[in-house]
């Protein structure tokens, strides 16, 4: 019987530890509404007595915080994407997220080689999360774009959505672009590269 080296001893429990922190961290959270059916395409709508959080919190790698507003996503560079959810197409607007998260200090297209192996932490309202790859929201890197929405067909975004949403244009699921957003949070998974 061959034994373990020592050195991969230790590292077994970090691994198993690690790979049951992100089943967790990219699972949605246990609903409090058992008999509201979980849609496998879409996180599980939000309870309607809820009061529909209005802004976008932002935390870079350097864990810098920013909250943004609708007013605040409106005034930067706007996209129209026309994406279909549950056999619905529509046309959804807002900046492109790599435009937001330049407010942290995520650097502009096209991202240099070190942004390459950060990850996106996406959270909504009821603890649905999504996790993106940094590049996918570079257009240098991806012709699909991949924005912050706050209309659909020109209207507000409504609060069973809103007011913002991830539209990932290209997707065949719309289990990626998750509505009613309400934090993004830049992790580096990686070191800087040569």
């Amino acid at each position: 019987m061959k034994s373990t080296p020592r050195s991969c001893r230790r590292l077994i429990p970090l691994v198993v530890s690690l790979a049951a922190g992100l089943v967790v961290a990219c699972s949605p959270a246990s609903s409090a509404t058992p008999d509201v059916p979980i849609d496998p395409d879409v996180h599980a709508p939000q309870a309607a007595a809820q009061v529909p959080v209005e802004t976008l919190t932002l935390t870079g790698a350097d864990a810098s915080r920013v909250v943004l507003t609708r007013d605040d996503l409106a005034a930067l560079p706007r996209e129209r994407v026309t994406f279909s959810r549950h056999e619905d197409t529509s046309v959804y607007e807002g900046p492109l997220l790599l435009d937001v998260l330049a407010r942290v200090g995520v650097p502009g297209s096209p991202l240099p080689k070190d942004q390459q192996a950060t990850a996106l932490l996406i959270t909504v309202a009821d603890g649905y999360q999504v996790v993106l790859g940094l590049a996918e929201t570079d257009p240098a890197t991806r012709a699909d774009r991949i924005i912050v929405a706050d209309t659909d067909d020109g209207e507000p975004l409504g609060p069973d959505v809103g007011p913002f949403m991830i539209v990932a244009e290209g997707d065949a699921r719309a289990a990626r672009s998750a509505r009613m957003v309400v934090a993004i949070q830049v992790i580096p998974l990686g070191g800087a590269t040569n």
